[in-house]
């Protein structure tokens, strides 16, 4: 949209602005599109980049700390852990954001290891006042408040000797400076920046304080997500935790790590707003801890315990018999219709899906290696366990994707989708109730609203039963499609079609357009 628009400064969902986040990201992806056309591909390319870089910058961080072995392994449990490499291959903000805070606070660490005697950490704190502020302007204060939390929490437990005030006040500096490239700039620029700018702070707040958008799960959720669905790494993180290191830069390293860790898993445990990538911030402290217990696996100071076996043929099991499982039972939808009650379930099972046979392939695979890695991980052949690691995971993954969440996707909202590609080019509106969906701004290539004499409040119902100059088409779930629905909320709609879980209508023009009248 703002390429669409023109609009650069300000981020925008169907043309009005957007006050949930900052614009950093999605200038990225701008960047990404001119050059690559607006695609999904290019919107995505942003976070595949900033995955490389994130792996480089792991090595590196780990073999500064410890030595190049260690670096290694960080970056290589990061890259063969499930959920870190699906995380890149993504859309969404986080991947950037979380990068950009792990750069500030490995400068943290830099600054207190300067207290240990290590050189050529002066500038730390500018530099991780920087990245902050650079992760603030990718999506938000969380970046501040985080890594306040992690720093002052690591200080209060280990270090309340000295507060390092003078370096405290040189980030702020930076960090100021940073987000006010923005911020102060919206403010004074435009004409609703004070309200853009309260609104964000209060939708950050909700965040915080109540569910949003229906992204409420109980406490315990962000525990579970980072134990299923970081394997292997969260197989011997926990173990990691009761390490412990008589050299002052490996001490550091570790506590710091266990404070980011569970400053992350404890903040977002407490939010009423949880969603799986909220605490994707955990990969990063997860991939360091995992090292450094499996380094002492290589030196011979440590073995591997009924935990570590367990958590690693839980992964086996869920993302090897539990994904071919899924497989099976799409493959044959009408041997679980009966156990669906929800209409609209029912309704997407009844797709026809292209299954050829070789969806089962990835698991299949998957499950031979993973079986053969667990007996290399009871005869303590680590270096090979790890290797095949590395090499199985994104085969895994990368045939997953290809391969099975195409077809998934066609039972899911593929339907909807393709019918926003069909009328993309057509001169027409095309809106959604009854759920909640950004699809049709992208898939459907939404214009700006041509009447500005109508409040934007008040489109969705002079679409549905004002006087139009276009054709206005509607796309809802087949559970809402009720009498009531189409008999009085919708009665000038005539329904075209059922598919897929969705009912598609269409409503005609009540005059054609001024320009056309003219011609």
């Amino acid at each position: 949209e703002m390429i669409v628009s023109g609009n650069y400064f300000q981020v925008q969902i169907d043309f009005q602005p957007f006050w949930e986040k900052p614009p950093l990201f999605i200038w990225m992806q701008v960047i990404s599109m001119k050059i690559f056309g607006i695609t999904a591909f290019a919107a995505r390319l942003p976070n595949a980049i900033i995955g490389i870089f994130t792996l480089c910058m792991l090595y590196v961080e780990g073999a500064r700390m410890r030595g190049k072995q260690f670096g290694r392994l960080v970056a290589a449990f990061f890259y063969a852990t499930v959920l870190p490499f699906l995380y890149f291959k993504s859309g969404i903000i986080d991947p950037s954001f979380n990068f950009f805070i792990f750069l500030g606070l490995m400068q943290i660490i830099r600054f207190e290891a300067g207290n240990l005697g290590e050189s050529g950490i002066k500038g730390s704190p500018w530099i991780a006042g920087f990245w902050i502020g650079i992760a603030t302007l990718t999506k938000g204060p969380v970046a501040l408040l985080v890594t306040l939390l992690i720093y002052l929490t690591y200080k209060l437990i280990w270090d309340r000797k000295q507060f390092p005030w003078l370096a405290m006040f040189k980030f702020t500096v930076v960090f100021l400076g940073v987000i006010l490239t923005w911020f102060g700039s919206i403010v004074l620029l435009t004409e609703d920046g004070l309200e853009t700018i309260r609104k964000f702070i209060v939708y950050q707040t909700e965040l915080f304080s109540q569910p949003v958008a229906g992204h409420g799960q109980p406490f315990f959720y962000h525990p579970l997500v980072f134990t299923l669905g970081c394997f292997p790494m969260a197989a011997f993180v926990y173990r990691a935790m009761g390490l412990r290191f008589e050299n002052g830069r490996e001490a550091l390293l570790k506590r710091f790590m266990l404070v980011w860790f569970w400053v992350i898993m404890i903040l977002f445990s407490i939010v009423r707003t949880k969603i799986v990538h909220y605490s994707s911030l955990l990969y990063y402290p997860g991939a360091f801890l995992a090292a450094m217990y499996f380094w002492e696996l290589l030196e011979g100071k440590k073995r591997l315990h009924w935990d570590n076996y367990f958590l690693y043929g839980l992964g086996v099991l869920i993302f090897g018999v539990g994904v071919a499982g899924v497989n099976f039972l799409a493959v044959h939808p009408e041997w679980i219709a009966p156990l669906i009650q929800d209409e609209f379930g029912k309704a997407a099972l009844q797709v026809n899906v292209g299954w050829s046979g070789w969806e089962f392939v990835p698991a299949g695979l998957f499950m031979v290696a993973m079986l053969l890695n667990f007996y290399f991980l009871w005869q303590n052949k680590y270096r090979l366990w790890l290797l095949i690691q590395v090499i199985a995971m994104p085969l895994y993954i990368n045939g997953i994707n290809a391969l099975v969440a195409p077809r998934i996707a066609d039972y899911s909202q593929n339907s909807a989708i393709q019918f926003f590609e069909e009328k993309a080019g057509e001169d027409a509106y095309i809106m959604v109730d009854g759920y909640k969906s950004y699809a049709h701004y992208f898939y459907g290539k939404i214009k700006p609203f041509p009447h500005p004499e109508i409040p934007y409040a008040d489109k969705n119902a002079w679409l549905a039963r004002g006087k139009v100059d276009k054709r206005v088409y509607l796309v809802t779930r087949i559970d809402k499609a009720t009498e009531e629905f189409e008999n009085v909320w919708f009665e000038k709609f005539r329904r075209l079609e059922t598919r897929g879980g969705f009912v598609f209508y269409v409503r005609e023009p009540d005059f054609a357009p001024k320009s056309l009248l003219d011609n």
